[in-house]
């Protein structure tokens, strides 16, 4: 068995770190650094297993998030802002990894953002409703959206 490249034994100890602290802001930190390690690995790879492991690892630990993620989507509990806001924030960091991700985890992120939206929305008056929705449908058409 070839040995693992120090890139990616570091970003398994960091994605180790992120686990313990997985509910707080100091996890993300190890996330992110795990994460671009990964995405260098990968990027550096002349093999093609290397890359899978590399995508493997990434996935692996966006399903630990998944789990953490979807009892709070239950119909029953409310995601207080701070708990939503972190969980946006990893999810985002999975995704600027540029990883291919399970699509049940892209579906839990989905689901956490629509309810988040729609729990701003409702403390909004129907007048900021209504700008809100002007600007986004300026944005639809600009490039990049």
């Amino acid at each position: 068995m070839p040995i693992e490249s120090k890139d990616l034994t570091e970003a398994r100890v960091l994605l180790s770190k992120f686990e313990v602290e997985i509910e707080r802001s100091e996890g993300l930190i190890h996330l992110a650094e795990a994460l671009s390690l990964l995405a260098d690995v990968a990027t550096d790879a002349t093999s093609v297993e290397l890359k899978q492991t590399c995508s493997n690892v990434a996935s692996a630990y966006a399903k630990k998030v998944q789990a953490k993620v979807q009892p709070l989507l239950t119909p029953e509990p409310s995601v207080d802002r701070e708990t939503g806001d972190h969980w946006l924030r990893v999810f985002s960091e999975f995704e600027r990894s540029g990883f291919a991700l399970p699509s049940a985890v892209t579906e839990c992120h989905s689901e956490l953002f629509v309810r988040k939206s729609a729990h701003v929305m409702r403390l909004m008056s129907p007048s900021e409703r209504e700008r809100l929705l002007q600007r986004l449908q300026a944005k639809l058409g600009e490039p990049g959206i």
